[in-house]
């Protein structure tokens, strides 16, 4: 490892290649125009850029460097550190080199006009940045309630060394953390843009009594389950998209992943159910065309997570087999069953669904099973370290996921302008609660028109023909 302090001697190509971290970019200055005294703490083997000048890895020291560094403010980079450090260390140590970086000490042997220039124009600059990156971290990216620790070790800074340097600074930490702990994780400092527009009205059925789900109008259903996709996609963190928190077993983590996931599960589930407990032939058909329709009204209003839960349902294998059902489908009705399957298709990586969901104008519920596949190929097709560096962080995975969880939190700032209608929330939950499982759906289907030889089918055909 070379002096922290001593003259750079890289080449050109070296520097273009990442061999060391450029100021505002590799041909606006040479880092050997720097005094040697303001240059970085971090050995040029502890933090590596892409052609893009972009953080490629680092160790931890040398990216919490980059974080506070006093000659750099790159927000791209201060965004995707504080969405993703939780997956290369913790709260605790994070803090802690905050703070260490805040306390740093000058090199010896400085004359007096060399130590002016250092404290003006390193150790000033350092302490406003990471002023600032903590300031960032209380307002948007703490945890309630796994950050309590945290706030502890950080007023007992603003306290001590804080006041004692920037006592304005110190004030509006320790007000920052005073208000976290008088809120609630979802109520703090939470930015939603007013309603766009005037709630429609509900379109309320003609009986509330003993309702069932197709005499509620189809645009007014899938409101109603907009309501409550919206309600739930806004509460996801992005904690719980790292490391596929969502696909372990511990049920404290990524809650809010998990209960979408449950909650598309039963809507498909609650659909299944519904258009099987039809013993009558058109009358089933009915029910099909009827969630067809919702479908349609959840892609109208930009609900494509409801609307992959309805199309969900209607492709159950036990729903699909029933020949005959289908056979009572109109043309327009699968002509518009047909554009939106193709819509959420998986085909060339789901790019009809991409590109719909890009232009669309907000409020939006994007389909959450994309993000989390894009995820899980970002998380199995990119190693924590680098390959031919297995002592740096791999930053450019954490880039990667910080941009899914970027457009993810995008559709998480307007809201709908959409009236709850009590009754209707409470017949979906109670709805909801007793649907049935896959096998069971099966073997009601198999029941309602059981498995056909070819002979017994062309005899059944001849029958409703009426040749027979």
């Amino acid at each position: 490892m070379g002096l922290p302090f001593s003259n750079p001697t890289e080449s050109k190509v070296n520097k273009f290649f990442g061999e060391r971290a450029p100021l505002v970019s590799p041909a606006a200055r040479s880092v050997d125009e720097k005094p040697w005294y303001l240059q970085y703490e971090y050995d040029a083997s502890e933090l590596l850029f892409n052609m893009e000048v972009q953080v490629k890895g680092g160790t931890l020291r040398a990216l919490v460097e980059r974080l506070t560094i006093h000659d750099v403010v790159d927000t791209n980079f201060h965004t995707n550190f504080l969405l993703t450090y939780r997956s290369f260390t913790t709260t605790s140590e994070f803090l802690s080199l905050l703070i260490r970086r805040y306390h740093i000490q000058p090199p010896p042997g400085l004359k007096p006009e060399e130590l002016k220039i250092w404290n003006e124009r390193k150790l000033k600059m350092v302490r406003v940045r990471v002023y600032n990156i903590i300031k960032t971290w209380l307002e948007i990216h703490y945890v309630e309630d796994s950050d309590m620790d945290g706030l502890r070790t950080l007023r007992d800074f603003a306290c001590t060394s804080m006041v004692e340097s920037n006592p304005a600074a110190a004030e509006q930490v320790v007000k920052l953390i005073d208000k976290r702990r008088q809120s609630s994780d979802g109520a703090f400092k939470k930015l939603v843009r007013n309603l766009p527009k005037q709630a429609p009205p509900p379109i309320l059925p003609r009986n509330f009594r003993k309702l069932k789900v197709f005499d509620i109008d189809a645009l007014e259903l899938a409101r109603q389950f907009t309501i409550l996709d919206s309600k739930m996609y806004n509460k996801i963190k992005p904690t719980e998209c790292l490391s596929k928190a969502w696909m372990g077993q511990d049920p404290t983590r990524a809650v809010n992943i998990k209960a979408m996931v449950q909650l598309s599960t039963k809507v498909s589930l609650f659909v299944g159910g519904t258009i099987l407990s039809e013993p009558e032939l058109r009358k089933r058909g009915n029910i099909i065309k009827y969630f067809i329709t919702v479908a349609e009204k959840c892609r109208s209003l930009n609900n494509f997570n409801a609307l992959m839960s309805f199309l969900g349902g209607i492709e159950l294998a036990s729903v699909q087999r029933l020949k005959r059902t289908w056979d009572t489908l109109g043309g327009r009705t699968m002509t518009t069953y047909e554009s939106l399957k193709v819509l959420m298709g998986t085909n060339r990586n789901s790019v009809e669904y991409r590109e719909e969901l890009h232009s669309c104008n907000p409020p939006c519920i994007p389909f959450l099973g994309t993000h989390l596949k894009d995820l899980v190929f970002v998380e199995d097709g990119n190693s924590d370290f680098l390959p031919n560096h297995p002592h740096l962080i791999n930053f450019d995975k954490r880039t990667k996921v910080a941009s899914v969880i970027r457009d993810l939190q995008s559709y998480q700032s307007t809201p709908y302008a959409l009236t709850v209608v009590p009754e209707i929330q409470e017949f979906m939950e109670k709805s909801l609660e007793e649907v049935i499982d896959s096998p069971g759906l099966y073997d009601i289907s198999l029941t309602l028109e059981p498995r056909e030889r070819e002979d017994e089918k062309i005899a059944r055909l001849l029958r409703e023909s009426g040749f027979l």
